[in-house]
């Protein structure tokens, strides 16, 4: 099992500290692009239009890269995490993810995909209300049949270095909604997928605790090397990235942040 490298979060510390799992052989190398798109086309109806979102894109990522998409409401960029995220399809373009062509992949390889390569992390939390902080955390592992008892050691170790171990066994609605977030990134991590997609996880949050969400993407991802793509509004989220895109008028282009 992994380590927690430093001493547990405390509600007076900056942010939580890293979980290290993964660093144990250092982050998985590859000269392969963790997420590749080629031509991708994608659009929708509305009413008697049809309406282009997504107009030819390129675009690849590097393993260990922290991506960040920006643009306005409505110019694509959940739709283009929708797609890396093996929840929608291309009208047309080639798009492959951690190796496997999505264009080409049934269901099944699909589901297999997001349940053990892939985690999700979204702007309202989307927690079971029904279920424990700790049973939320375990559900990823339950569905891809690998709970045992390293899996329920590993969510405790993640409970711990986002500061909720002492409510493991509380319900979402007992939560604030900054802890309600770092239970949605611990949740996303459980699985230890090589892809993280957050799609405005600081959206619904106040500085401080959006400041502490971004500080567990970096301390929990970047020393195990895992990718992250980051939808937000946020410059100040966009600002942990390594490459930050913007999508408009259906097309990626680099963009700058100002100092």
């Amino acid at each position: 099992m992994g380590q927690i490298a430093l001493a547990p979060y405390n509600r007076g510390d900056r942010a939580p500290k890293p979980y290290d799992r993964g660093m144990q052989n250092g982050p998985r190398e590859s000269s392969e692009p963790v997420v590749v798109l080629e031509g991708v086309h994608k659009s929708y109806e509305s009413g008697a239009r049809r309406h282009e979102v997504l107009h030819g894109v390129d675009l690849q990522i590097a393993r260990g890269e922290f991506l960040a998409l920006v643009g306005r409401s409505g110019s694509g960029k959940s739709t283009l995490l929708n797609l890396i995220g093996a929840m929608d399809d291309p009208d047309r373009g080639r798009l492959s993810v951690l190796g496997l062509a999505l264009e080409g992949a049934d269901e099944t390889a699909r589901t297999q995909l997001r349940r053990t390569r892939l985690g999700f992390v979204f702007q309202f939390f989307n927690l079971l209300p029904t279920l424990t902080v700790e049973e939320n955390l375990l559900l990823p592992l339950e569905l891809a049949r690998r709970v045992d008892r390293a899996a329920r050691e590993r969510a405790l170790e993640l409970l711990d270095a986002v500061g909720l171990s002492q409510q493991r066994a509380s319900f979402p609605d007992q939560l604030s909604g900054g802890e309600q977030q770092r239970a949605a990134v611990a949740r996303a991590l459980a699985h230890d997928p090589e892809l993280v997609l957050a799609d405005e996880p600081t959206g619904n949050l106040d500085d401080e605790n959006a400041a502490a969400v971004l500080e567990l993407f970096q301390r929990l991802l970047r020393p195990a090397g895992k990718t992250l793509v980051l939808v937000t509004h946020s410059s100040t989220a966009a600002r942990i990235a390594d490459r930050t895109l913007e999508l408009r008028d259906g097309r990626l282009t680099q963009r700058s942040l100002a100092p």
